[in-house]
């Protein structure tokens, strides 16, 4: 794939990886990804030398996609990745995170204005230690109160995020396939 680096992939494994086009990106991705979820401590309790371990691992194995997002342990996925991606060649992976989803706390669980969502890009990239992510994701819109706020703040603020080379493309997630139309 336009993923491969000589010198940081193990070639053999690579090869092995089916890699599969994103919808319209561009990006062929791995059949496999990162569901970066694991290294937020979502499921159990995490080393976050080994989480970083097995980051490069995966990547240097052929997984090239990786998914995070400032909910999964409110901030620690995305903290961790922050340790281990700037040692990696960028070029090696494509990363998406998301907007919208933060606290634990019900009350402050969900914010879908502009405001936050610009805010949340910029944390998230700082997080990260990266200058842009691939692909900026809103989280969960069927807990948005209403999708007006989906359509009149959140994604205007993401194409700004896009305009300013922060994200090369937006996607958005939710349950309800009936909020997608």
């Amino acid at each position: 794939p336009d993923t491969f680096v000589e010198g940081f992939h193990n070639e053999e494994h690579v090869k092995l990886m089916p890699y599969r086009p994103l919808g319209q990106t561009g990006m062929k991705v791995s059949a496999l990804s990162f569901g970066a979820s694991s290294l937020g401590s979502v499921f159990r309790t995490t080393d976050n030398t080994e989480s970083m371990d097995v980051v490069k691992t995966c990547l240097q194995e052929g997984i090239n996609y990786i998914d995070t997002a400032p909910w999964y342990g409110q901030g620690k996925s995305e903290t961790v990745l922050g340790k281990v991606l700037p040692a990696v060649p960028r070029s090696s992976f494509y990363i998406s995170t998301k907007v919208g989803r933060y606290e634990l706390d019900p009350i402050k669980m969900f914010d879908f204005s502009a405001e936050r969502t610009l805010r949340s890009v910029d944390e998230s990239l700082q997080r990260l230690g990266l200058d842009y992510v691939d692909v900026i994701q809103i989280h969960d819109m069927e807990f948005a109160p209403s999708l007006d706020i989906i359509i009149n703040e959140t994604l205007p603020a993401l194409q700004k995020v896009k305009d300013a080379g922060k994200a090369r493309f937006i996607g958005i997630t939710g349950y309800p396939l009936s909020n997608f139309k």
